[in-house]
Parts: C-alpha cells; structure tokens; sequence
C-alpha cells in the first residue's frame, strides 16, 4: 500500500493539501508507538545518598542526565543497614524500581568511642551488615531490579572528628585511621556484590584513584572528612551514569544518555546547549573575564596575566585579545596597560556608542586588617584607560578611585551618554565594605565620586560588595548589590548615578558573590549569578521582561568542581546571543582562570521550558 494520501479528481486541490499536512505528522506519531514510560531507579541509603544542603548529590545528577527516568532519593541521614531494613518496603519496594542503587556502611561500621562508657563494637555487627545486604539484593533480584551495590566512600580526619572518635580502634595518628574500621565493611559489600549477582562500584577505591590521578588528597573530596562533595558526587554519579547505561543495553531497558555537559578546562563543565570560547592563554593566571563587541564587529576580552594579586609590583599587566570567529580563535595577546609600582588586574571593559573602549581595573597593592578595620596600607585604587583605535593604542592610564576596592565589575553608558563604574571600597569603624559609582559626563576625561552606599555589616566582606548596574527603561539606574545575607540588594539612582537611593533587599536569591546584569536587543534583561542553593559551584542565567520585578526559571549554564564557576560578566554580541565570561578558581584567587561560553537566546528558552 503507498504511504501517500490519496486525492480523488474531484476534491479540491487546498483541501487535499491540507489534509496530507495534517494526516502525516499523525500518522508518523502513530507509527512511532507509545512513549516509554519513566524507568525508576531509587538511590538506597545514608546521608552520602541523602539530599544534602547545596551539594549536588549523585541522584540529582543521574535525574538530569539519564533521558527517560525517574530517580527515587531514599537516603537516610544516620543510617545503618538494620535502620534501612525497616523502611525497605515503604521506600525501595513499594516503587517497583528496575534499577536500584545500594549504599551503606559509614554508620554500620561507626563505633561510638565518644560516647560515656566508650562503645567497643560497630553500631552493626559485620556479621547482621552483610546478611542486611543479602537480603536487600536477593528481595530486589527476585522482583526483577538490576542493583548496583556501591563501598561507602572513604573517611579522613578532620580536627572535630579527631576529637570525637580520636580513640581506640580508631588511629587518630594515622591519615587513614578514620577509616580503618569501614574496610572490612567495604570487603564484605564486595563479597555479597561478587555472590549474588549484583553490579560493584568500589567507591572507596574510586576515590583514592581520582585523588592520586588529580595530585589531590582524598580530603578534597569530602566536605567533612565524611560526606562527599561536589567533586566526590560527580566521581559516583560518573561511575552509575556509565553502569546503569550499560545495564540499560544489555536489558533493553528505555534509558538513554542525556545531552552531555561539556568540558571547559579541566574542572568546568558546560551546559549542552552552551559553545566553550574560552581563549587558550597560556599563563598560569587571567583574571578578569570582560567582553565588548568592538565597532568593526569583533570581540575582545580582557583580563590581568600573567600571574596574581600576590605577585611583585610591575610583573603583572592588562591584556586583551580579540576574536573575529565567534570565539573559535583568538589573536595574539596585546598589552594594554602596566604600572611599576602595583599589580593592574581584574579588569572589566565597555564600550560606547561611538566606538571608544574603556578598560577599568584595580591597581592592587596591598591587602591589610588590623582588628576590626583596614588599616591605611590596604590599597586597590581604581583605574581606567581608553583607545579610540580599536584597541591599538590606550591612554595613559588614569586613576578614578583611591582606597581600597576588590573587583571591577563592569560599567555602563547611560542613553545621556553618563559613564557608571560601579565598585565597593573598604570603610572603617567597624570595617566593611559601602557602594559607590565613579561617573563621568565628558567621555571619560573627568570623574566624580557618588555618594555611598551603606548597609551597614561589620568585617571582611560584609557590608554592600562588588555591585553591578543598569539602565532601565524609565531612566533610572538600577544598582544589583552583592551582600552575604543570602540575596541581592538594591539601590537606585534617578541622576544618571551622581547619587544613589538607600539601599534594599531583593528577593532574588543570591550566593555572596557578585552578579552581571546586561540588556538584550528585544528589551529583556539578563541576569547571571551564583544562586544561593548552589553557592559558586554553578552559575545560573535568567531572564526578565518586566524590568527586573519577576524572573524566568534560571538555568546552570556552567558549574566548577572544584573552584566554582564565578564573578560572571554577560554581553549580547548579536541579537539572540549572549556570551558569558565567568572565572573558576581551583587553586585560589591568585591563580584564577576566566573562562568563556556563549550560549542562544532561543535555546535558553527551550531548556526552562517558556
């Protein structure tokens, strides 16, 4: 039979069009069956399984990148096999998993020394352990669920641990010596795994491997010497997701990969839909991850090389390099500006409509408390330089601020033509850091002081920190304040920025690290930040049409482990494409790497679903 639609002469040629465009893509629909149906898998055990404040556990991960699943948290925090066992029916059974995850045995095999008179036996005997996991992988095999049994992850000693378990059998003395009584607890789950038929992953194994491979100790994949971090829960979650793949084939189970994330450097990954721009400088450090679409089309980042904050004065400078291939390839480095007698870094740039580029960034000298308060040594002025040439040639460097300020953190030209840097600086008694704007209204060549703003807040990094503007369209400027009180605040000006509203709190849910705001070609704003749920592990985009009152869904675009994914800087290059620049810090802020993606309008649409 002909998979055509049949047209009798005497019907009318519109109609029968109509009728195939209609008819095809149902008939299509039918010839593609039924949907599959979510294949449950539940994550059986203690609080290493358990959700857990804003880490992002192994059960989270499998749900966002296995297609065509359902995964079932139910982790317990504190418990032990015997504990699980009188749940087992409630949480594990009653769902009908075909894939099941065990992982038990940090609480098991606890002995609790610290307790008055000391315990001398594990919670659970390794005897009623192992018969604990026999009948948990016996009761699911013989309801037809594939189970992955996992070893507990390794422990180490950290100071309040050592304190409490710092006794016989434990040996505080040595690095391995929180661990020691879980081994035999790990031997056992490999047992039972090898005995009965189940799928192994030595979790304890994996992470002294990746440690080793990383140059790391296994401490830094713990948040606690306990539970696993970030980075620890990508090591299982990597390890399942390749398992419970390999289950699916071979068991013809309806489970496929997931779009994956993508690397960026060695500790980012990247959303799917978004494209790594990252330029391949090859120094140690680049601070500073600005970008500005230039007047003839290209795009330029710049950033301070080649090392940090904490270098000699004059071995540092801002640089800038430019891409005319949407990010696939950079030029050579170009210096644009050096001091002697300081450490130029972190810059940010803009450009204004007539085509001129500013650069401003921080003459770091010296970083000093004392008490409750800076003390007079603690220098990081703010500085700005120009090129009217596309970047061939710059001004001579110009300071627009004294005192001390941390991180530039963009700037904006107002449709009055008003230049607005805004920065925080350090204040005294007590010591915190205020808000204010440098603004110039002659192209740069002249700078006035705003006034500050204050939230008041006591020590290093408190107060109003690293804020970021933006011109709404009712003239007003809006200033998006980094606090440590879990959300932005806000303050506005009605002045181009000479002067400033007091200071309120948003409810938009923020890390203590500073956001970007930018403003796309169809009149949304873009917001780019550290949600608070997620600290700087994952930085999220979202979107608004109504000038900052409500918000879309937002979206992870990139998350760091370790280091974050931080300090973002957001730009429209051409209508209906944003690159972010963004920094990840491994080894600490005087070893930063800024890095770049850039990611469509539409397709950040697609993934939150409006």
């Amino acid at each position: 039979m002909s998979d055509r639609v049949a047209t009798p002469k005497h019907v009318n040629p519109i109609f029968a069009l109509l009728t195939t465009l209609l008819v095809a893509p149902l008939a299509a629909l039918h010839a593609a069956g039924p949907v599959a149906e979510p294949v449950t898998i539940v994550a059986f055990g203690d609080s290493t399984t358990a959700v857990r404040g804003s880490t992002k556990v192994y059960a989270s991960v499998l749900q966002e990148e296995l297609r065509n699943v359902q995964v079932i948290n139910a982790g317990v925090s504190g418990n032990t096999t015997e504990m699980a066992r009188k749940r087992f029916e409630q949480d594990v059974l009653r769902h009908q998993p075909l894939v099941a995850i065990i992982q038990f045995g940090i609480n098991d095999a606890a002995m609790d020394v610290w307790k008055t008179p000391p315990a001398t036996e594990p919670r659970v005997s390794l005897e009623r352990y192992e018969a604990n996991l026999r009948h948990f992988v016996q009761t699911l095999k013989s309801k037809n669920s594939r189970v992955v049994l996992m070893t507990s992850n390794p422990l180490r000693w950290t100071p309040k641990l050592k304190e409490m378990y710092g006794k016989p059998p434990y040996q505080p003395e040595n690095v391995d010596g929180f661990n020691a009584p879980l081994a035999p607890y790990c031997e056992a789950a490999l047992r039972v795994a090898r005995e009965e038929g189940a799928e192994l992953l030595d979790i304890q194994q994996a992470f002294v491997e990746h440690a080793q491979r990383r140059g790391v100790p296994v401490d830094s994949l713990l948040s606690d010497g306990m539970h696993p971090n970030d980075d620890g829960h990508r090591i299982e979650a990597d390890l399942l997701r390749e398992r419970i793949l390999a289950l699916a084939k071979a068991h013809g189970l309806a489970i496929t990969e997931g779009p994956l994330w993508k690397a960026s450097g060695e500790f980012v990954k990247i959303h799917p839909v978004c494209t790594d721009i990252t330029h391949d400088s090859p120094n140690p450090t680049v601070l500073g991850c600005g970008l500005a679409r230039m007047k003839d089309g290209a795009v330029m980042a710049v950033y301070s090389t080649p090392t940090g904050y904490y270098s000699t004065p004059g071995t540092t400078w801002i640089a800038g390099r430019v891409t005319r291939d949407g990010g696939k390839t950079w030029s050579p480095e170009s210096v644009i500006a050096r001091h002697p007698d300081c450490q130029p870094s972190h810059p940010s740039v803009l450009v204004t409509r007539d085509g001129e580029i500013h650069a401003f960034y921080l003459g770091f000298k010296k970083w000093k408390w004392q008490g409750v308060n800076p003390t007079d040594e603690a220098q990081s002025d703010m500085w700005t330089t120009r090129s009217s040439d596309n970047g061939a040639t710059w001004s001579e460097p110009q300071m627009i601020f004294k005192g001390y300020t941390g991180a530039s953190n963009g700037a904006i030209e107002t449709r009055d033509g008003h230049l607005i840097v805004p920065y925080s600086h350090y204040v005294n008694d007590p010591g915190r850091l205020v808000n204010q704007a440098s603004v110039s209204t002659d192209d740069g060549k002249t700078w006035s002081l705003s006034n500050d703003i204050d939230i008041g807040g006591a020590g290093d990094h408190e107060g109003a920190l690293e804020p970021c503007v933006i011109e709404l369209k009712d003239g007003r400027v809006w200033m998006l304040i980094r606090t440590s009180r879990k959300f932005f605040w806000e303050s506005f000006s009605i002045d181009g920025g000479r002067t400033w509203s007091a200071a309120k709190a948003t409810t938009i849910d923020a890390n203590s690290s500073p956001g970007h705001l930018t403003r796309l070609a169809d009149g949304r704003i873009a917001l780019v930040w550290n949600r608070e749920q997620t600290k700087r592990t994952e930085l999220h985009l979202a979107l608004s049409a109504d000038e900052g009152k409500t918000w879309t869904p937002s979206l992870n675009v990139a998350r760091g482990t370790p280091g974050g994914a931080t300090y973002p800087f957001a730009i429209e290059i051409d209508p209906g494409e944003l690159w972010i620049g963004y920094h990840n810090v491994p080894k600490g802020w005087n070893f930063p790497r800024a890095r770049h993606l850039r990611l469509s309008v539409s397709s950040f649409m697609e993934n939150v679903g409006r």
